[in-house]
């Protein structure tokens, strides 16, 4: 089998690209062996004057080194001497006494970055698809054949610090003004300019971008480097240890020989691609990839939409349709109000526009494929329609009956409600199959999450269109089993709760926060309840509460700041915060809501409860069915709630806690503190059998089976 095809004509050798069965590129160790034997014959080769490297995908240059074949590796003496090996290629790919040439047209990641940083030139075509990053972080490690060496020389320590702790990607413009291209050019003028190119390369006559990198050197890399450092503990955890490894990776290479460079970073290198964290994200990496294939393709996907309600949520999903559609309609009360939604619309596209992701042409070009209507009969050829009205249940039924009467027989009608039950709100449609539940989260154009959920009516059809949809939109959803809350609400509000209860009893705002935000949370709990708002996390906790009973009671303390309206960031008073511009400080008007009777709380508790209730609640839905597989709901907590993905997710964090020692501490609190504590049978069985999560889901599935009969 080849996967790599070489010619030489007019003394010019092109190695080209092109993995057989495969979409993409990657640097599997069979392909790097025959990239080397194809170096070998340039090697041997004295009449070649120049080296072009390419690719025969389209749209991908190499995406990266193959990640299962890493995920395979067990132990760091192991990763270590395939990392050895890969440098003996690239240092003679480095090493070639000719032009040596990337053509990058397409995403151009990790080892595919590396490799082209080897060659002594890069061009890069200008299409929209050519995108270059270090993307290694993400997966709990950092580049490794040579990219933290070989990119601040190229491009100086402040640019390389900034791709490598990050994973940020680069277009073409912003690659060029780095210096990590040396040429761009619009693909269709390949034929010619990379002719020219490769020419002058051959003569000598293309000059010279490298640049002296004065802080690169000492003292001002030292300050770098210090500040750098200060950053990352400011922003990460401490036990996620890749960003800070890199950081002294770099550091510690800054200047030396690439033989003494090469070891430093490959010892560091094969200790972290061995870490749970990195097989934690690795796992991840691979779910994200399955749930984005979770679709069959069909002949007529949905083409237009239509958006009925346009609050914040509203507003965003205006947002996200309108950037990948051509046809996008807003139902209105009044039309007076467009203007004002148009503009809050082109608040999010700013972003996109000041990040040189998007043109101010293209922003306009998107924003013009918005239209907007007073009257239902306007919705009459949509194919697909959202609500994102207010969390009432009657008036989401009237409204679906409304629509139901414009719209044709085969229109989706789907509601972005966070907490109803669908198979209520779908309960007097005609058209049954059509209706299903799409919950985005705020704010849309961050969040890739979205929780499909179908009634016991929904088509399969049905599902399959709205994730067709949902996918070709950038979004990776998740299908789960109806039920009030669904799967990140249900689990998420009693950890809001469980924080509040325990305020009440004796502990302090900010002290809360900081443990959890030390555990690794992006934001504490009471930061996290201010920002989507008291009085959306009174209504959906009501909810929740009147469906679950005993086990989510609304903490009293929520209650009153929401009889109060202490509704949080969006409101003038406040909630567990005030807010004055960037700071804020703790609410007082709430501390003396408290009931606090000075009970003294251990730290270690504290984060228990808030955690140890959440997988509680996880196990539950596990018990019921709401998802079958214990992975979903690890990706859902962690894209949907930004629980520190190097832990893998709730559930294979309690793994590694271990299950007997959750369920003591739940039994425990259960009795200091009462029934929503009540360990869940699943829970219990786990324990029982000696099972976790992941395994455990077969064992649940039996024992669902016999009670069933």
């Amino acid at each position: 089998m080849s996967n790599i095809k070489f010619e030489i004509n007019q003394n010019i050798a092109t190695i080209t690209f092109d993995l057989e069965n495969e979409k993409i590129n990657k640097l599997s160790f069979e392909v790097l062996k025959e990239f080397d034997e194809k170096l070998n014959l340039v090697q041997q080769d004295h009449t070649i004057k120049a080296l072009v490297i390419d690719s025969a995908k389209k749209d991908i240059f190499i995406a990266g080194a193959d990640i299962k074949e890493i995920e395979q590796l067990k132990d760091s003496e192991e990763v270590y001497e395939a990392l050895m090996n890969i440098h003996k290629i690239f240092n003679k790919l480095e090493n070639l006494p000719i032009p040596t040439i990337a053509y990058i047209n397409g995403a151009c990641m990790g080892g595919g970055l590396e490799l082209a940083l080897a060659c002594k030139y890069r061009v890069l075509s200008t299409n929209e698809k050519t995108k270059l990053a270090f993307p290694e972080i993400k997966l709990g490690i950092f580049p490794g054949f040579a990219g933290t060496i070989r990119a601040p020389k190229l491009i100086g320590l402040l640019p390389s610090l900034d791709l490598i702790l990050t994973g940020k990607t680069v277009d073409a413009k912003k690659a060029y003004k780095i210096n990590l291209a040396d040429a761009i050019f619009d693909d269709a003028q390949k034929e010619f300019m990379l002719g020219d190119f490769v020419q002058n390369a051959i003569t000598g006559n293309l000059g010279s971008r490298k640049s002296f990198y004065l802080l690169n050197y000492p003292p001002f890399n030292e300050i770098i480097f210090k500040r750098t450092l200060k950053n990352l503990e400011d922003k990460v955890n401490s036990d996620f240890q890749a960003p800070f490894k890199a950081l002294e990776v770099i550091k510690a290479n800054m200047n030396k020989e690439l033989e003494i460079a090469i070891k430093k970073e490959a010892e560091e290198f094969s200790r972290l691609a061995v870490t749970k964290e990195s097989k934690n994200l690795i796992k991840l990496f691979f779910l994200f990839e399955k749930l984005n294939k979770n679709y069959e393709k069909t002949t007529n996907p949905i083409s237009n939409v239509a958006i009925f309600g346009n609050g914040v949520m509203g507003k965003g999903i205006i947002w996200l349709f309108s950037k990948y559609l051509k046809d996008v309609r807003i139902k209105l009360r009044d039309i007076t109000q467009a203007h004002g939604i148009i503009k809050d619309v082109s608040k999010i596209y700013d972003y996109l526009v000041k990040s040189r992701k998007m043109t101010k042409n293209q922003m306009d070009f998107k924003l013009n494929t918005i239209s907007y209507t007073d009257k239902l009969s306007g919705f009459k050829n949509m194919e697909f329609v959202i609500e994102a009205i207010v969390e009432d249940e009657e008036i989401k039924k009237q409204t679906y009956k409304q629509l139901e009467s414009v719209l044709n027989d085969n229109a989706i009608i789907a509601t972005n409600t966070s907490s109803i039950s669908i198979n209520k709100l779908g309960s007097e449609l005609k058209n049954k199959e059509n209706f299903i539940g799409v919950h985005f989260f705020n704010p849309v154009n961050l969040m890739p999450l979205v929780e499909v959920i179908p009634s016991k009516d929904t088509s399969k059809e049905t599902i399959n269109k709205v994730l067709e949809l949902l996918i070709s939109c950038g979004k990776t959803p998740i299908v789960v089993g109806d039920c009030a809350g669904f799967i990140v609400n249900r689990i998420l509000l009693p950890y809001l709760n469980e924080a509040a209860f325990i305020l009440n009893e004796g502990s302090k705002i900010e002290h809360i926060d900081h443990l959890i935000k030390a555990f690794g949370m992006p934001m504490g709990p009471f930061n996290l309840a201010d920002t989507v708002g008291i009085d959306v996390g009174y209504k959906v906790a009501s909810i929740l509460h009147e469906e679950y009973g005993y086990r989510m009671p609304v903490a009293p303390l929520i209650e009153k700041m929401y009889e109060a309206k202490y509704f949080g960031k969006k409101g003038e008073t406040g909630g567990f915060y005030q807010y004055d511009g960037k700071d804020d400080y703790v609410n007082e008007h709430v501390i003396s809501m408290l009931s606090n009777n000075g009970k003294i709380i251990s730290d270690e508790e504290i984060v228990q409860r808030c955690l140890y209730i959440m997988i509680n609640e996880a196990s539950r839905c596990l018990e019921e069915n709401i998802v079958t597989d214990a992975s979903i709901i690890d990706f859902a907590m962690i894209t949907g709630t930004g629980f520190p993905a190097y832990k893998g997710g709730l559930l294979t964090y309690a793994n590694e806690v271990g299950l007997k020692n959750i369920l003591e501490s739940l039994r425990k609190f259960e009795r200091d503190y009462g029934s929503r504590f009540a360990p869940s049978n699943l829970l219990i069985k786990l324990v029982e059998q000696h099972e976790d999560f992941e395994t455990g889901e077969f064992l649940w599935k039996r024992w669902f089976y016999y009670l069933s009969y």
